[in-house]
């Protein structure tokens, strides 16, 4: 296609299980004006075989990198994309036949520069949930990060870069850190900053299946810990353009803490990181009295709160058992 509307970028590594579930929920969009740009993230098993009957598709293409991370995949495939929009989709998810027709009228309907669907994170024999009477709106960029960090974004909406459009030019100084995870964090925030907003819709178009391979289901390494830093970083900027909600910008970050925490401890490694788990709960631990009482917390976060200030121990069997009921 000579000049599509959108781009559809769908960087993988080693995806082989998991591709062809990806790419046949590509094959059945409804929209009509669009590439689909595979980057290639130097797989070393056969997703590149998998991906080969997509491309007698004129409007698939292939660009092949060294194992770089996703990141270098996210800002190549934005350097080669025709469209005036981008959407991303990663390998082992799957989404809806009318998932780009959604998000591009949704853009359109609101006349900005970004939408945002509901999406869900699955394990993979769940069934996906219907949403009844889903609403459209539009979000400023202010009240989004209000949301945010207070808990009450819908359907699982936060920082992913998947279950959006983006209008190409926002790009244009953005980039995704290359070399760094997490960065969602590290870049959602940006975009919406110089969007200004989001429209919102809360039908369900964009289907994330967690699988011990993907980045936040590995065992604990020291590259985790980018995670406080990209929050931080976060934090910051909105902090700074947006003053009056750093309370609720308070309480993201001390998600991102006691997230970043509660994965250590159950780690099989966690006593290599008794120095971070300890620097960690010192920082969630200051200013205790008024993060219990607050009433924007979360049961989970009461709970977190109460079990950390009995020991880390504690911390981590209360841990374990919240994820072993989300199983």
């Amino acid at each position: 296609m000579v000049n599509p509307k959108v781009s559809l970028i769908i960087p993988f590594y080693n995806a082989a299980p998991y591709l062809k579930r990806c790419l046949d929920s590509v094959v059945m969009q409804t929209f009509d004006s669009f590439e689909t740009v595979l980057v290639n993230d130097g797989s070393t098993d056969n997703s590149l075989q998998v991906v080969q009957k997509y491309l007698k598709d004129p409007n698939f293409k292939v660009i092949n990198q060294k194992n770089s991370g996703q990141s270098v995949g996210r800002n190549n495939g934005i350097r080669s994309a025709k469209g005036r929009y981008i959407i991303f989709l990663d390998a082992d998810d799957y989404v809806y036949p009318d998932y780009i027709e959604y998000l591009y009228f949704l853009l359109k309907q609101f006349d900005t520069q970004i939408a945002t669907c509901a999406h869900e994170s699955l394990s993979p024999d769940a069934s996906p949930t219907v949403i009844k009477n889903p609403r459209k709106y539009y979000l400023s960029a202010k009240e989004y990060f209000r949301k945010l960090g207070d808990q009450e974004l819908p359907y699982q909406m936060g920082v992913s870069p998947c279950g959006r459009i983006y209008e190409k030019k926002l790009f244009e100084n953005i980039h995704y850190p290359e070399g760094k995870l997490f960065e969602d964090s590290a870049t959602t925030y940006q975009l919406l900053l110089q969007a200004g907003g989001t429209a919102i819709g809360e039908k369900n178009e964009y289907l994330y299946y967690r699988n011990k391979n993907s980045t936040v289901q590995k065992p604990f390494s020291r590259k985790r810990i980018e995670f406080i830093a990209a929050e931080k970083q976060m934090y910051n900027a909105v902090v700074g353009t947006y003053p009056d909600i750093k309370k609720s910008m308070d309480r993201r970050f001390q998600y991102a803490l006691m997230n970043t925490l509660a994965h250590i401890v159950i780690s099989p490694n966690a006593s290599e990181f008794e120095k971070e788990q300890i620097e960690i709960k010192k920082q969630i631990m200051t200013g205790y009295w008024g993060r219990l009482v607050d009433p924007k917390k979360s049961l989970k976060d009461t709970i977190g709160l109460i079990t950390l200030a009995m020991g880390l121990p504690v911390y981590r069997l209360s841990f374990k058992m919240y994820k072993q009921v989300q199983k």
